[in-house]
């Protein structure tokens, strides 16, 4: 009975800690891995003997589970907790990060199923309980259902088990406890603060890498080229995949970021999502599209994906080993989606946070110009952009054959050319490329992205991305509403509606839609812009010591504890020698039946402690002699035995011998028990 409610509680407790992960699998190892404990409990009849084989298969299969090639065994197991801290809340279903909360449910179970004591099972699920809120930040149970699930089953057990195992009446003290534990759990629930809660991932530096990436840009040529070859398989919502968002423009090319961390787990970004938000989930598997970058769904908040890390200022993801046909991953992410009116009058950033957003290192003055000429009589951010959007796609037509690139030199033939190779046409990257830079130099923070426009969904819910259907559009950031995506191709993409760029054009008609001709006789360059600076690499960071030493506490308390037990029984002369003795026997496991005399107890032992029979003799002159003996060789005799006692007895005995704490409970009132 009592094994059952306690394997009840935490059954309860385990599939409350699996809300830190996502989906259905983690509740169910949970739950699994109290069940094995509980299952062990036969084998835990040499309480330290079993546990202990026990604990080391749990250790080695947790290493075997979650080892790397280069590292060793002491850093996987070491990392378990840090890794888990700094993945994606909730964390993705992997191996790896499932092996911190299974060895955990485990060892508690397992605790709880060999102490068989009525408040085990409620501090094993006050532990695994604390572990949850921890890790979701206490949103996994946000209204205290779980909590007074969880006092009410621990209550019932201590209410009923005991009555029903010892068929004794009930105490009337329980129900008391139990209506005062209630007390406490609703009084804490209405005077705990609910804000500015403990976070511990703030204890632990996220891992940011330093990743050469390339720019998936290039590669757009190339996936035309291959047309109709399938890139990757989409299930869920009909909306735009990215691969990359590039911010950094250097005049020659678009450049990615190199800084890459876990979702979840790094800073913010430099420019704040919008007021609206769309939130959705999407399921991806890979085909023939190769590289690095995983597509995703606007910003990723979750991935199902163990290593894949995310640059926070972008929201694009990156594996750290190359795509491979038939991986298969769910992605969470949130698009910003603000209505037309809420554009009509939006502002654009203009401080420090901007600035990567809005250089062009020795912009050329011919674009420069054209920008300008090309907003005249443009009152706001989103009416600039609006115009810049019409200008570029005016007269210019898209060629997957067109030349490459995105250089000064390049986008000034692309808009400008009349005879050369690339004149007045281009692929997706020429046209996002023109719009961004033209945009940044009248003041509007852009950034590129790579990624696939919405395709139709097949019969089986499916959507097949092809090579063709990869394309590049620009972003325009506007305060309060994030970023938003335009389409100088053919002006009909995701983002602002065809009507409400029709309405700003109308007001802007009595303005030449588009110069004809670069300005004549221009300066070279135009004044540098200030260089790009990207955040330095925090420094590496190990997991706090402070975690490391939470287990050591209990054993330092019983050290403590077993070192005052031993002064007072030096200082209580030849009986506490003797009692001295008779705990080394009990910590050996050689413990004497009760109604032996102290002769006959160092009569047994004298063959590997000869100095028992001495000792004896004085306890037993000290205990029934006439009057108080003092021997001062006594202490001295009892470590003597005690040496000979620990050199016979197994390794494991030894382990735990300053630890104990049995000799503690053992009642010295005799002499010669």
């Amino acid at each position: 009975m009592r094994i059952a409610w306690g394997a009840s509680v935490l059954l309860v407790a385990s599939v409350h800690l699996g809300a830190g992960w996502q989906g259905v699998l983690p509740r169910l190892v949970f739950a699994g891995a109290v069940l094995v404990a509980f299952a062990c409990l036969p084998l835990v009849r040499w309480a330290k003997v079993s546990a202990l084989v026990l604990l080391g298969f749990a250790l080695v299969g947790a290493y075997a589970v979650a080892r790397t090639d280069e590292a060793a065994p002491a850093s996987v197991l070491l990392d378990l907790v840090p890794r888990l801290l700094t993945a994606a809340r909730p964390a993705p279903a992997t191996p790896t990060l499932l092996v911190p909360g299974v060895l955990l449910v485990f060892l508690v179970a397992l605790a709880v199923a060999v102490a068989r004591s009525s408040f085990a099972p409620a501090l094993g699920a006050a532990v695994l309980y604390t572990a949850t809120a921890l890790l979701t930040a206490g949103r996994a149970d946000p209204h205290g259902v779980v909590a007074l699930a969880l006092v009410l089953l621990v209550a019932l057990g201590w209410l009923v088990v005991d009555r029903i195992e010892a068929g004794r009446r009930l105490p009337l003290g329980r129900p008391a406890a139990v209506l005062g534990v209630l007390g406490a759990v609703t009084l804490s629930a209405t005077v705990l603060p609910s804000a500015g809660a403990f976070e511990p991932r703030e204890l632990v530096r996220p891992p940011v890498s330093d990743m050469a990436v390339t720019s998936p840009l290039p590669r757009l040529a190339f996936w035309a080229g291959i047309g109709d070859t399938e890139l990757l398989r989409v299930r869920g919502p009909e909306r735009p995949l990215r691969l990359v968002a590039l911010a950094d423009y250097t005049g020659a090319t678009w450049r990615a970021a190199s800084l890459y961390g876990p979702i979840g787990a790094v800073a913010d970004p430099d420019l704040p999502p919008g007021a609206r938000v769309s939130e959705s989930t999407i399921e991806v598997t890979v085909g023939a599209l190769g590289g690095t970058w995983l597509p995703a769904v606007g910003r990723p908040s979750a991935v199902s994906l163990d290593g894949a890390a995310v640059d926070t200022d972008s929201g694009s993801l990156v594996l750290p080993g190359e795509l491979t046909p038939g991986l298969r991953y769910d992605v969470t992410g949130s698009t910003d989606t603000p209505d037309d009116a809420d554009l009509l009058t939006a502002t654009v950033p203009t401080g420090p946070a901007a600035r990567r957003y809005v250089t062009l290192p020795g912009l050329p003055f011919s674009l420069a110009e054209y920008a300008r000429k090309a907003v005249a009589g443009a009152s706001t951010p989103y009416e600039k952009a609006v115009a810049l959007e019409q200008v570029v796609r005016l007269d210019r037509k898209p060629d997957v054959e067109a030349p490459v690139g995105s250089s000064y030199a390049r986008l000034e033939t692309f808009l400008f050319g009349t005879t050369e190779s690339g004149a007045n046409a281009g692929t997706a990257e020429q046209f996002a490329s023109a719009f961004a830079v033209l945009a940044r130099s009248v003041g509007l923070p852009t950034r590129v992205v790579v990624g696939f426009q919405p395709v139709p969904e097949g019969p089986d819910g499916v959507r097949v991305i092809r090579g063709s259907d990869a394309t590049a559009w620009p972003e325009v950031y506007f305060d309060r509403w994030g970023w938003v995506p335009f389409d100088p191709v053919s002006g009909t993409g995701s983002g602002p509606s065809p009507a409400s760029k029709r309405e700003v054009l109308d007001r802007l008609a009595s303005i030449p839609p588009s110069p004809t001709t670069p300005p004549s006789a221009p300066p070279p360059l135009a004044q540098p812009a200030a260089p790009v600076a990207l955040p330095p690499a925090p420094p590496a960071g190990g997991p706090p010591f402070v975690l490391l030493a939470v287990p050591l506490v209990p054993v330092l308390l019983l050290l403590a504890l077993r070192t005052g037990h031993r002064v007072r029984l030096r200082r209580a002369g030849v009986a506490g020698a003797w009692s001295y003795v008779l705990d080394s026997l009990l910590l050996a496991g050689r413990t004497p039946r009760r109604d032996r005399a102290a002769p006959d107890i160092a009569h047994d032992i004298a063959g590997f402690a000869p100095s028992a029979v001495p000792l004896a003799a004085m306890a037993d002159r000290s205990a029934f002699g006439p009057s108080a003996v003092v021997e001062p060789d006594a202490w001295r005799l009892a470590v003597e035995v005690r040496a000979g006692l620990r050199r016979v007895v197994p390794w494991y005995r030894r382990l735990f011998w300053s630890v104990d704490p049995r000799p503690l409970r053992r009642h010295h009132n005799r002499v010669t028990r």
